[in-house]
C-alpha cells in the first residue's frame, strides 16, 4: 500500500456520542491501513499557528464525509470547505451523510437562511455522495443534487452474536441540541408512564446510554423501577446491549441503528426528522412515534404490538439491512479503488 493513502475524515466522533464513534468505527473498518487525519471540528482546534491536527489533514489526501447529519448544516459547511481546501480537491467523497431537513428549526439545526441551496456547488463536484434514507435524497433532488440511499455507515458494523432475552426491554433516551416539541422532561416522563405498565407486566429493563449526558433522562424513565443502566465503552458494546434485549424504546438516532443490527425491534421517538430518514431507510416507519407527539399509553401499546410481531419485524429488518449493507460495501469498494488499497 502506498504511503499516500491516507483521508481527511469529517465527523464528529470521539466527543462522548457513541453514535458519531460507531459511524467512525464503521468507516475506519472498511479502510485498513489508511492513516486518518481528524479535519478540526471546534474552535480550540484552529489555534495559529496552525494545529498538528490541521498540518496532517494539508498532506494530499482524500477528503471523506463520514455519516451523521452534516449536509445543510452551516457550521458543517464550513469544516467541509476547509477539507476541500487542505486536501487540495485530491478525491471527496460523502457516504451514508444525513441531510438537515430545513423544516426542522430546533435550536441549533443550523438550517436556516437557505442553508441547503449552498450545498449545491459544493456537493456537485463531489466524486460519491450517497446518503443516510430517503428523505435526504428528496431534499437534495430539491437543489439539483442526485444521490442514492446506501444507509447510514454504522449499518456496516459486524452483527452481534448474543442471544435475545425474554422479557427484557431497552430503554434509551437522549435529544442533543432539541427536540420536536421542545420537552426533554415531557417525554421522559411519558416513557416513566409505559415502563411502570411494562413493568406490571412483568417486563425487565436496561438503560442504554449513547452520550454520558444523557443518564438523566433515563433515571427519570427509570424513577418507579429498578434497572440497570449502562454507558458502553464502544459502539459494539452498546449494539451487544441492545441484541439482547426482546424490544428497545429509543430516542438517540444511532441507538435504533445500532439495535437495527441484532434485528431488534424498536419504538422510535422521532426527536428529530434523522430519525425519520433512517427509519424509512429499512421500511420500518410504524416504529415511529414523534417526540411532540409521545403518551405513555402510545409506547405502551408499540411496544406490545412489536413483541406480538417481533418474528416479522426482525425479519423484515435483517432484509432491510442486508440490502443496504450491500450497497454501503459497493461504495467502500469505489473508495478503496480511490485510495489504491486493498480490501477490508
Amino acid at each position: 500500500m502506498s504511503k499516500a493513502a491516507t483521508v481527511a475524515y469529517l465527523g464528529f466522533h470521539e466527543k462522548d456520542n457513541l453514535g458519531d464513534d460507531a459511524i467512525y468505527d464503521a468507516v475506519r473498518s472498511q479502510l485498513p491501513g489508511v492513516v486518518f487525519d481528524d479535519i478540526p471540528r471546534l474552535p480550540h482546534e484552529f489555534a495559529f499557528p496552525l494545529t498538528p491536527a490541521l498540518q496532517r489533514a494539508r498532506r494530499p489526501s482524500t477528503l471523506v464525509m463520514g455519516g451523521g447529519t452534516l449536509v445543510g448544516v452551516r457550521y458543517f459547511r464550513m469544516l467541509t470547505k476547509l477539507g476541500l481546501a487542505v486536501t487540495r480537491n485530491n478525491g471527496k467523497y460523502a457516504i451514508g451523510v444525513g441531510v438537515q431537513d430545513p423544516g426542522y428549526t430546533g435550536r441549533g439545526s443550523g438550517s436556516q437562511n437557505d442553508e441547503l441551496t449552498k450545498w449545491k456547488p459544493i456537493l456537485a463536484d463531489f466524486d460519491s455522495v450517497s446518503v443516510r434514507g430517503p428523505r435526504s435524497v428528496e431534499l437534495l433532488a430539491d437543489i439539483g443534487v442526485t444521490a442514492q440511499v446506501t444507509g447510514d455507515p454504522a449499518l456496516i458494523l459486524p452483527r452481534p452474536e448474543v442471544p435475545v432475552e425474554d422479557g427484557l426491554i431497552g430503554v434509551n433516551l437522549g435529544y442533543g441540541d432539541d427536540l420536536w416539541g421542545h420537552d426533554p422532561v415531557g417525554v421522559a416522563e411519558q416513557v416513566a408512564v409505559a415502563v411502570r405498565e411494562l413493568a406490571s407486566r412483568g417486563h425487565r429493563f436496561v438503560g442504554v446510554l449513547m452520550n454520558p449526558a444523557d443518564r438523566k433522562w433515563v433515571e427519570v424513565a427509570f424513577r418507579d423501577v429498578p434497572a440497570d443502566i449502562v454507558l458502553p465503552a464502544d459502539a459494539a458494546a452498546a449494539a451487544r446491549e441492545f441484541a439482547r434485549c426482546s424490544v428497545a424504546i429509543v430516542c438517540r438516532l444511532h441507538a435504533g441503528i445500532l439495535a437495527a443490527l441484532s434485528d431488534t425491534p424498536v419504538v422510535s421517538l422521532e426527536y428529530q426528522p434523522k430519525c425519520r430518514d433512517f427509519a424509512l431507510s429499512i421500511d420500518d416507519a410504524a416504529s415511529l412515534i414523534r417526540t411532540d407527539e409521545v403518551t405513555g399509553a402510545a409506547v405502551v401499546d408499540r411496544v406490545l404490538d412489536s413483541l406480538a410481531d417481533a418474528s416479522a419485524i426482525r425479519a423484515g429488518k435483517r432484509a432491510a439491512v442486508d440490502r443496504l449493507r450491500k450497497q454501503l460495501h459497493a461504495e467502500y469498494d469505489a473508495l478503496r479503488g480511490q485510495l489504491g488499497v486493498a480490501g477490508a
